[in-house]
């Protein structure tokens, strides 16, 4: 599929069509139209301020575009009422750059923070002071390597670490979306491909679709879907990995070091 060309599928997840984003006069997204298919792995490519954290945020409906529609499942993000939009916003798992942990409390009730939307008010009253859900949790953080540190304080985390349980708190509700704005930045390599491959099987483990941002594309390129990559702002690679050659990951990144 070539650059802005929209597929018609009345099956996808989300549209974009025509969508444009700027602050004063820093365009964030240019004329961006794509679709995304349900249970679809997609890598968004590209170098540092070409869009990709303004995009998540968006499908995510956390961020109003200045022009153009986002739709999902056929319904305006940016028409729906509260309760929907909130609807929408719980069946996603996220993960930003930073870890957003809280710091004070343990690893275990920071990992189950991403279930409260989805418990009962007396669960949630609950879970401030029982260790509430410890099972699920565990096997998420062993996962991740973490499962001894499920009742260290947060703070006491090394960065990577911290990194880790932020992913295991956007996996732990079961999201159908997953969105992770580059999840891997502060991991060591061997980490940044254990952490992403974690997304990748449990994304493909629940047929939901992930929608991920990475400069390592040496370590994910051959297990997604689709490659979509931006430079300032606009849609310039939209196609499987396998129709994606060298030079043209080369011109996506010219002028940077940014790719891995």
């Amino acid at each position: 599929m070539g650059a802005g060309e929209v597929e018609q599928n009345t099956g996808a997840l989300f549209r974009l069509d025509g969508v444009h984003r700027q602050w004063g006069g820093n365009v964030a997204l240019d004329d961006l139209s794509l679709t995304i298919k349900p249970g679809e792995l997609v890598l968004l490519a590209g170098p540092s301020g070409s869009g990709k954290t303004t995009l998540l945020r968006m499908l995510a409906g956390v961020l109003r575009p200045s022009k153009g529609t986002i739709q999902v499942e056929g319904a305006d993000l940016m028409r729906m009422v509260t309760r929907d939009l909130r609807r929408h916003q719980a069946r996603c798992g996220i993960v930003e750059q930073g870890a957003l942990l809280v710091p004070q409390l343990n690893v275990h009730r920071n990992v189950l923070a991403g279930r409260l939307a989805h418990m009962p008010w007396h669960m949630v009253v609950l879970s401030a002071f029982l260790r509430v859900d410890q099972r699920p949790v565990r096997e998420l953080l062993e996962m991740v390597s973490l499962a001894d540190r499920q009742w260290d304080v947060a703070a006491n985390l090394s960065g990577g670490e911290q990194q880790r349980v932020s992913v295991c708190r956007a996996l732990i509700s079961s999201p159908m979306i997953i969105l992770a704005d580059e999840p891997t930045s502060s991991l060591d390599p061997r980490t940044a491909n254990d952490v992403t491959h974690l997304l990748i099987e449990q994304a493909r483990k629940r047929n939901a679709t992930l929608v991920f941002s990475s400069h390592w594309l040496s370590l994910v390129l051959n297990d997604v879907d689709r490659l979509i990559g931006l430079r300032r702002g606009r849609l310039v690679i939209d196609a499987p990995p396998k129709d994606v050659d060298d030079d043209t990951l080369d011109y996506l990144y010219r002028g940077t070091h940014e790719r891995s």
